[in-house]
């Protein structure tokens, strides 16, 4: 068993669970949005099409999982993968057939400081029940207190492997200005709930996706790298 094992257990169940909206719609001869859509993902596209794009992605799952879920790793994995998937396509088609751009209208702006609130609600109860336990390590909970506010919050947070194990770099899709990002920098430290364990890390600091690339694991690097930038944290071994 491998991260790689794990991540393509993921992906092929998330490809199986993405093949059932194209295919329901397809066979009942209605039109559906998909990637071949104007605009991508959100215009219509006729039956015959989304009944092939099913079969795509029902195959490439299918590939993917040709060997079976042989760890609680892996079935962890696929689990993850296929609840992440219905959660995405969920909102995602439901914003698009009320007239929305779905999940094109996630996309963070400049100086942005989080995801819709509609995402997080929707997304909010599963990574509750991920993160900071030792049989998901790629998830985690930043404690962190309210720069403003003093405030305490507990916020779930995906953690990117990486080839130093005192670093600790978690993505920032939102951009720089992400406001539980930007607690922890003005703080200089924060407690880290991640693999059954309370981690203390210090010296926080936001980096660019460059940088974040050359510090992730290979498997890792495309998706940090399309983010807007990152935080860096180092663990505390005092």
């Amino acid at each position: 068993m491998s991260i790689l094992t794990v991540v393509r257990s993921g992906v092929g169940a998330a490809l199986l669970v993405n093949a059932v909206p194209h295919g329901v719609s397809g066979v009942q001869g209605r039109p559906f949005p998909s990637p071949f859509g104007d605009p991508p993902g959100v215009g219509m596209s006729s039956p015959p099409v989304n009944v092939g794009w099913s079969a795509a992605n029902a195959i490439a799952g299918v590939l993917l999982l040709r060997r079976g879920v042989r760890s609680p790793a892996e079935a962890v994995g696929a689990a993850v993968g296929a609840v992440a998937m219905a959660i995405a396509v969920s909102y995602h088609f439901g914003d698009v057939l009320a007239g929305g751009r779905g999940l094109l209208g996630l996309r963070p702006t400049k100086g942005g400081s989080g995801p819709p609130r509609s995402l997080v609600k929707a997304t909010e109860p599963i990574a509750k029940a991920l993160a900071g336990r030792r049989a998901f390590p790629l998830f985690a909970v930043v404690h962190h207190r309210g720069r403003k506010s003093g405030t305490d919050y507990a916020t779930p947070v995906a953690v990117v492997p990486t080839l130093d194990p005192n670093v600790v770099l978690i993505g920032l899709p939102w951009g720089p200005r992400t406001n539980w990002a930007a607690n922890v920098v003005a703080a200089g430290s924060a407690d880290l709930t991640w693999k059954g364990a309370v981690h203390s890390t210090t010296s926080p600091r936001i980096i660019e996706p460059a940088e974040a690339e050359a510090l992730a694991e290979r498997l890792f690097r495309p998706v940090v790298k399309q983010m807007p930038a990152a935080i860096l944290l180092r663990r505390s071994h005092s």
